[in-house]
């Protein structure tokens, strides 16, 4: 298993989930750009580590290789190139172990199917370059209804059957993402790339899960309430003064705004205050946002607010928020800026 932390581990902090998952014994990590391999390394994480993608430059991959990670090959040039490099930049005559990704269907990364008998030959020929995986991405493995996964499916079987008897052993195959390995043993070969399920999301169940699931959230965003203030009916709050005091009611002031990832497009919606939901008040701020609290029975300056999570039976999830923006879900984590002050809590404690 490869826990994907790249894009800071989804916004939850890339150092210290990595540093817990090693410690509970995962396989190795993927990451995406050069510099989340060096943050990783100099962390004191020593797992494997993939750079999915790939490096864009020679100098990337002289990066990578310096910090003993594996580079994913996505194109077919990539062989010549890299070989060059080798020959040129190692006393060493161990060959470089690098994963080719195949395009089955993403359009995105990847090698051409048509391209991968003859990339293969010339990776078998070029003595500086050691295929160590093979690996591609499913498109829509979190649908359910659709049969594009099951085609991907067979388009990465008929590219493995290429392989050797020893290349199969000592190849490791990846093609599941969360969706895939969660609900598609079919996909799950020698390996999977989980992202989103280590964070307690499963893109299958178009929802956040239940808890009988099996997956909890790991992030919870909370704030407390700086102030309180009476306003009479009819009162305008906030910039444009939007929002209209529908009656007297009692302002919130949370130290929360679209400068800590609080976007203002999930201000048509709502925050937990005391177990309740409370309508946010008007356009959110750079740095604050106004919550109605009036329905809060005895609420006071300090009180906890979650505008991500849970409280009492309440709660607004990670696909609530990123419905009310129309954004995937995953960005509504990654939004959560370093600017947001994070508190990693001990397995096993509550928050």
């Amino acid at each position: 298993m490869f826990g994907v932390v790249k894009a800071d581990a989804y916004g939850h902090g890339a150092v210290s989930v990595s540093l817990e998952l090693e410690r509970l014994g995962i396989d190795g990590f993927a990451v995406a750009r050069v510099n989340e391999v060096g943050e990783l390394r100099q962390s004191g994480v020593r797992g494997r580590l993939l750079l999915l993608g790939g490096p864009a430059s020679i100098e990337e991959l002289a990066c990578a290789v310096e910090w003993n990670a594996t580079p994913v090959l996505t194109r077919r040039q990539q062989i010549a190139d890299w070989s060059a490099w080798r020959r040129r930049a190692s006393g060493s005559r161990t060959p470089l172990g690098v994963v080719v990704e195949l395009d089955t269907g993403m359009r995105r990364y990847g090698v051409p199917l048509d391209e991968w008998p003859p990339l293969l030959r010339e990776l078998r020929s070029a003595p500086e370059l050691r295929l160590t995986g093979l690996m591609s991405h499913l498109a829509e493995s979190e649908l359910p209804e659709s049969g594009f996964t099951a085609l991907q499916e067979e388009r990465f079987a008929e590219a493995v059957g290429a392989l050797g008897p020893e290349e199969r052993g000592a190849v490791s195959l990846h093609l599941a993402n969360s969706s895939g390995a969660l609900r598609r043993a079919s996909a799950r070969w020698s390996a999977v790339r989980v992202g989103g399920a280590l964070y307690g999301l499963d893109l299958a169940a178009a929802a956040d899960p239940s808890p009988g699931s099996g997956l909890r959230p790991v992030m919870r965003v909370i704030a407390p309430i700086l102030d309180l203030r009476q306003v009479p009916i009819g009162t305008g709050v906030g910039y444009r003064r939007t929002w209209k005091a529908a009656r007297d009611a009692t302002i919130a002031l949370l130290p929360v705004g679209y400068g800590d990832g609080f976007s203002t497009a999930y201000g048509i919606g709502d925050v937990l205050v005391g177990g309740i939901r409370c309508p946010i008040a008007g356009q959110v701020s750079m740095d604050s946002l106004t919550v109605d609290v009036t329905g809060v029975s005895g609420v006071k300056l300090g009180d906890e607010c979650v505008l991500l999570g849970s409280q009492g039976d309440e709660r607004i999830g990670v696909t609530e928020l990123s419905a009310r923006a129309g954004i995937a879900a995953y960005e509504v984590w990654c939004g959560f800026r370093s600017r947001l002050p994070r508190r990693i809590l001990d397995p096993g404690v509550s928050s």
